[in-house]
């Protein structure tokens, strides 16, 4: 009898994995906030696993979220011309992660088809995801806390130029708790990178980043979700800028901490404010409807731009008309730049996002500031293993695949990196392009 059992648990089983691993179950997303402190249930961690192998890309079954990104992204046709107008350009990256081989030669060829022209951007922004903490080294797969020769790959290459400021309110800042927050800001001081979303003090947490590009001062706020379940020190409760935005239902969503920051930057002089959102639910095409219906809350507060991060996947963006008559912008996911612990091609492909900011008087005499234009880079981390070495490069998918269909292997790419590239550019055109974008 217990023989029976065994092989009829055994074939189940198997036919279990079959279905996760050679298919995808799961079509369309279920209802969850995407934080492991609140979801333990082992059907949660099978639906997990098998979205981290096959990433579900339809909305939610009634929530007609996909609607929304099918309209015309480019500026509304309707806005009159500024006068005396100005433009420039902000570069958004999406998750720099860590890796080891970065430190060395692993990492000398990381920005070389793509350093050149995103660190030509007036201002470059990207989402630091990890603690710098010389003090606790912590490499697991949802703890990151590294030394500070693991950051400098990922901030700059001497050749091209650096970002000038990173958001560091998101899910792993809190890896080695208050050391890691206090080292990590420490070291972005010296290293002169602006940063916002996590603090040192109480003052700081008030006192966000605010910068001026061509006369234009922009706010820069920064916020994430969740933790991961590794509560703040007592006491340190200020350390990191938290905002359920995830969260199922409303009374657990409190934007009083942003609706604060929007109010302190319109009294500082703030003209446009950029906020980093550490938000979304992992390995989803599309963000839940509850995250559109906050992100239009948020730029009807006073918000002009959101960049979006931490689905570790690209999502679309919106343009967004508020009652006011500005024109907003949500970008939901620009994905990983790198990634550490995530192995499949889509989650090695991300974004860059260049956007256009353009400032000047409108008709009725107003000092304006908007976003102009939007274009986005998709880029493909490959990781290349060369005389026992891993080298780890940035390929621009759409430049790299339509060379290679013309007959050119213009980046030198291994065979399997050249049917990579090809069909994550077929993946982006299907699932991604929005009319009224460019894409480089």
């Amino acid at each position: 009898m217990y023989i029976v059992l065994w092989v009829i648990s055994a074939i189940l089983l198997i036919i279990l994995l079959y279905y996760l691993f050679m298919s995808n179950p799961f079509k369309r997303p279920m209802l969850t906030e995407s934080d492991w402190t609140h979801h333990f249930s082992p059907f949660w961690q099978i639906y997990y696993a098998s979205k981290y192998l096959y990433p579900v890309k339809r909305d939610r079954r009634g929530e007609g979220v996909q609607k929304i990104f099918q309209k015309n992204m480019a500026q509304d046709p309707s806005c009159s011309a500024l006068m005396d107008h100005q433009t420039f350009t902000i570069h958004a990256a999406g998750d720099l992660m860590c890796r080891k081989e970065l430190v060395g030669e692993g990492g000398t060829r990381l920005w070389d088809h793509v350093g050149e022209e995103f660190f030509s951007g007036d201002f470059c922004i990207g989402n630091f995801e990890f603690a710098v903490n010389p003090d606790v080294l912590i490499e697991k797969i949802i703890r990151y806390s590294v030394p500070l020769q693991r950051a400098w790959p990922l901030l700059e290459d001497k050749r091209f130029g650096r970002f000038n400021a990173v958001s560091i309110g998101n899910n792993h800042i809190n890896d080695s708790l208050s050391g890691g927050i206090i080292s990590t800001c420490n070291f972005l001081d010296t290293a002169g990178v602006i940063h916002s979303g996590a603090n040192r003090t109480p003052e700081e947490q008030d006192n966000f980043p605010i910068i001026e590009l061509c006369g234009v001062k922009i706010a820069l706020l920064s916020y994430t979700f969740t933790t991961n379940g590794v509560p703040l020190d007592r006491g340190f409760e200020y350390g990191v800028n938290l905002v359920r935005f995830n969260a199922l239902k409303d009374k657990d969503y409190d934007p009083s901490l942003i609706l604060k920051h929007i109010k302190l930057a319109k009294e500082r002089g703030a003209d446009f404010i950029i906020s980093l959102n550490h938000w979304g639910v992992e390995f989803e095409y599309y963000p839940p409807k509850r995250l559109v219906s906050r992100a239009h809350d948020l730029l009807e507060a006073g918000i002009d731009l959101i960049i979006g991060h931490h689905p570790h996947i690209l999502n679309p963006l919106e343009r967004y008309r508020t009652s006011d008559g500005r024109e907003a912008v949500v970008l939901y996911s620009l994905g990983n730049v790198t990634t550490y612990a995530l192995i499949t091609s889509k989650q090695r492909m991300g974004s860059f996002a260049y956007i256009t900011l353009e400032s000047g008087i409108d008709v009725s005499g107003r000092e304006r500031v908007r976003v102009k234009d939007v274009a986005l880079k998709p880029i493909y981390h490959s990781i290349e293993r060369s005389n026992g070495k891993l080298f780890n490069r940035l390929i621009p998918v759409y430049d790299a695949a339509r060379a290679l269909m013309q007959g050119e292997n213009r980046y030198g790419l291994t065979s399997r990196d050249q049917k990579v590239i090809l069909k994550l550019y077929r993946e982006h055109q299907k699932y991604f392009v929005q009319e009224g974008i460019t894409y480089l």
